[in-house]
């Protein structure tokens, strides 16, 4: 019997790595892993469905993966906790096995394994949650569980390759929102797929078929022995000192496992869409199994008979599980709250917070996890402030989910004021809810309750307080006003583990989460002020000082350790051996060229020019500046010093969720909210630190992103998201994202430029449906017309070199493009003949009589056929661009 909540973790965990690994055999076997035909003749026989065939009772075995599931599992089992040794509950340990006791109990190994021939509880549980995690009906999964590997109409997908060949198909290319854009006839008409690669910032791209599916066995499958090869390579490191704590090991494990499965297709054969990555379907089979193990342990239910009704299906309309969502509301207020100080410390108070909001959701879910003795990898999803994890439906989980959710809440409005807080929710479900005729209902219900649950923050109806207590004493908080201080130096101690943050992520790439904070004493590690939930956190960049944190991992007090630096650049594979997580944003650093050309940053004050120095962040002033250049004269820089802030979000993201595929699944919606977020979690980083190293990512994951940058550089890397965002969602015309963005002048409060790219946002998107736009300098211009915009920009300076525009007759064109543009004036058509008078008072006073000709039908052509006829309104953005540049 299982007593303590550390045993009963164990314990869920070993359930969850089973699960996980149910179709480990899949990976092994597409890699051609060396095994003795009497081995896998043995495995396929215990492991792989008969069918017979003929009355003399010939016939074929299926899904022969499953055989390379044990063999595989001895491969990792040296870098993994014990698998066959010691406590193993609820499985059997190896001497338990071989005393013949507890015979209806299998093995890890066993019960992973028979997935497609279960016979025993634990069997049962795995090959349920596989089948619920792929919604399949009975008879859908009935058909695909009889198929043959080696016939040919039935080892082919619907893609017409084979399980080597296959690759995975996007989804996002199969999503469709209106009549209007008709579905492909058939899988084979779908023309992106993703290269067998490990995670990385190139990596997460679809590719032409025809350039990433092989055609010939021997080349697929060498791609796949190179994968697996990286990937038991990956898993040894992992601390060995990680392995005695299960659920922090799972963590680590977690991340390996999306490192090199992401893009591994999960069903290949048996006339099966590959559409689905092999982490996404093993942790979604993990998460309904743990779950479902879990409640019928305590139900007390884990009896050959109940084995037999899962098996049947006779209690799939039971309510077993129960899905938690968790909401982190006041996310914008939180992060640009404004003080006295808050502009001398902008930079590093944007970046900690934003970073807080990330910590704060991870951490929620960290807590509910731990509360309810469930490992991490029923966690599954955790982006833009909302995690989702899936639980058993027991009386206990959903009081014990009531008091978190006040107890969280609680600790908002202490420290926060009820500036932000963390919606719970809670909704049971049956298998029978997640088939795909169901599933879809399910998630609109799951949303409505968290629309409810928006509306009801802090339960004030409850127990919570209409007035809060504070204490303004020593007055309010220099960074954050609301707050009262509570040092004599003014500040409050969540502002000042923001500002910690905002220095510690730079120079740190991990974080640790532990029990009890005091435990770090004597140790190379720092830690925030605030405990958070209860729980402590630390931040450290040297895994050798702390011993790989080790002792912290064996005494249980280590619940994770984090990594969340940034890679290095495109191809970067984001493994480092600990569990990641993608909540780091970019940060501007000095650089050698910056101390080189630091005449740049004239007009800083003494103190911005001191903090000059490689490797230091820079400061709102300071990227102010760095769009200025110096043409003439190395000591003459000119150009408007002035920010840009970016903020924007995907077009439709609800519709795209609950009305996009045709037959959603819960491990395709997992699989979507993980490709959604990665865009901006992981390649937005790495583009800027290779091509815009001047762009504060101040939040970026999920579906939005808000950054600040140079006011020109920003306008290049916006239109660079918007076109690679096209290649990333596989050229479908119906996903996009609108942006708003605003130039200022540095040191106008946050909260001001938060508001003005908010309402920038708002204008693109607009009213009349037309989305896929972006606003700048108040005209709103849709994505598919910015190119347009480039080549004005380009144009207009050619034609001002080459002819020597003067200023004044470039700013007479703003006046022009108003009266093109006013409907309602009678001298509107009148714009043309004005136009070509000013050129031609132009051309005639200030040109040469040799080129007059050429260049009164150039600036014609170029200026106004192409520039004001063409762009009407948004020929306005390359001029300002060009005045911005002159100044």
């Amino acid at each position: 019997m299982i007593k303590q909540n550390n045993e009963l973790l164990a314990a869920s965990c070993r359930m969850a790595l089973a699960a996980y690994l149910h179709d480990l055999g899949k990976f092994a076997e597409r890699a051609k892993l060396e095994v003795s035909k009497e081995q896998l003749d043995a495995h396929i026989t215990q492991y792989c469905p008969f069918r017979v065939t003929e009355a003399n009772g010939k016939g074929y075995h299926s899904h022969k993966h499953a055989a390379y599931t044990g063999f595989a599992f001895d491969i990792i089992e040296k870098n993994a906790p014990h698998l066959i040794n010691g406590d193993m509950t609820p499985f059997v340990n190896r001497a338990q096995l071989q005393n013949g006791q507890n015979a209806a109990i299998d093995s890890l190994i066993n019960a992973a394994a028979s997935h497609h021939k279960p016979e025993t509880f634990l069997q049962w549980i795995i090959a349920t949650a596989d089948r619920v995690a792929s919604g399949f009906e009975r008879q859908e999964f009935e058909a695909y569980n009889l198929a043959s590997d080696e016939a040919p109409e039935k080892a082919k997908n619907k893609t017409g390759k084979n399980h080597y060949q296959a690759r995975q198909l996007s989804l996002f290319e199969q999503i469709r929102l209106s009549n209007q854009s008709p579905a492909a006839s058939s899988a084979n008409d779908l023309a992106w797929r993703y290269p067998l690669k490990a995670l990385s910032a190139q990596a997460i791209f679809p590719q032409a078929k025809t350039v990433c599916e092989p055609s010939e066995n021997d080349v697929a499958q060498k791609e796949y022995l190179e994968l697996w090869n990286e990937f038991v390579a990956g898993l040894a490191k992992i601390p060995n000192s990680h392995r005695e704590n299960w659920a922090l090991w799972l963590d680590h494990f977690d991340t390996a496992w999306l490192t090199f499965t992401q893009a591994i297709p999960a069903a290949t054969a048996f006339g099966t869409k590959p559409e689905v990555s092999l982490y996404d379907h093993s942790k979604a089979t993990s998460a309904i199994a743990t779950a479902l193990w879990r409640w019928h342990f305590e139900n007390n239910r884990c009896s050959t008979e109940d084995a037999e009704k899962i098996a049947a299906r006779a209690d799939w309309d039971d309510k077993k599980l129960l899905l938690i969502q968790g909401d982190f509301f006041g996310i914008q207020e939180f992060i640009f709250s404004d003080g006295s100080e808050t502009n001398k410390a902008a930079a590093k108070l944007l970046r900690g917070r934003s970073f807080q909001v990330s910590m704060f959701t991870e951490l929620a879910a960290v807590k509910v996890l731990d509360a309810l003795s469930l490992p991490s990898t029923n966690q599954m999803m955790n982006a833009a402030g909302k995690f989702l994890i899936v639980a058993p439906n027991t009386d206990a989980v959903k009081s014990k989910i009531k008091e978190l959710s006040e107890e969280i809440n609680q600790w908002f409005l202490k420290h926060s004021f009820g500036m932000a807080g963390l919606g719970l929710i809670a909704k049971p479900c049956s298998c029978n809810d997640f088939l795909k005729g169901q599933f879809k209902n399910l998630m609109q219900g799951l949303f409505a309750d968290l629309e409810r649950v928006k509306l009801q923050r802090f339960s004030l109806l409850g127990n919570t307080n209409s007035v809060l207590e504070a204490d303004y004493s020593l007055g309010s908080c220099q960074y954050n006003s609301r707050l009262p201080a509570d040092n004599n130096e003014g500040s409050c101690a969540l502002s000042r583990d923001q500002i910690k943050l905002g220095q510690s992520i730079v120079k740190k790439d991990r974080l640790l989460v532990l029990r009890n904070k005091d435990d770090l004493n004597g140790r190379n590690i720092e830690s925030l002020e605030l405990d958070v939930f209860g729980l402590a956190v630390a931040f450290t960049n040297s895994e050798e000082i702390s011993g790989k944190f080790g002792q912290l991992a064996k005494d249980n007090i280590l619940m994770r350790c984090w990594d969340y630096s940034l890679p290095d650049n495109f191809t970067t594979v984001l493994w480092n051996g600990y569990a990641r997580r993608f909540i780091n944003a970019y940060v501007p650093e000095f650089t050698d060229f910056d101390l080189q050309t630091s005449d740049k940053y004239t007009g800083l004050d003494e103190d911005e020019m001191a903090q000059i120095s490689i490797g230091a962040g820079k400061t709102f002033n300071h990227i102010a500046c760095e769009d200025r250049s110096c043409p003439r004269n190395p000591n003459e820089w000119q150009g408007q010093v002035a920010l840009m802030t970016l903020k924007g979000d995907i077009d439709n993201l609800g519709n795209i969720f609950q009305k996009g595929l045709s037959e959603p699944t819960f491990a395709k919606m997992a699989s979507l909210s993980r490709q959604v977020n990665a865009f901006f979690a992981i390649w937005l980083p790495a583009i800027c630190a290779k091509k815009y190293p001047n762009t504060y990512t101040v939040f970026a994951g999920g579906d939005d992103f808000f950054l600040i940058g140079p006011w020109l550089s920003t306008q290049k890397l916006a239109a660079e998201m918007a076109a690679e965002f096209k290649n990333y969602v596989a050229q479908n015309s119906e996903i996009h994202f609108s942006a708003g963005m605003v130039m200022t002048k540095p040191g106008q409060p946050i909260h001001a430029l938060a508001t003005a790219a908010e309402e920038a946002l708002e204008k693109a998107k607009g009213n009349d449906g037309k989305k896929n736009a972006v606003t700048l300098f108040d005209t709103k211009v849709s994505w598919t017309d910015w190119p347009k915009i480039e080549a004005a920009d380009s144009e207009l300076l050619r034609v001002k070199t080459t002819y020597g525009l003067s200023t004044s007759y470039v700013y007479s064109l703003l006046q022009l493009i108003d009266l093109s543009c006013d409907d309602k004036n009678p001298e509107q058509a009148m714009w043309r003949s004005r136009f070509a008078y000013k050129t031609r008072r132009y051309v005639v006073d200030k040109l040469d009589k040799a080129i007059r000709p050429s260049a009164q039908m150039d600036l014609a052509s170029t200026l106004g056929a192409n520039g004001i006829e063409v762009l009407g309104k948004a020929y306005k953005l390359p001029l300002f661009n060009y005045f911005y540049q002159q100044r």
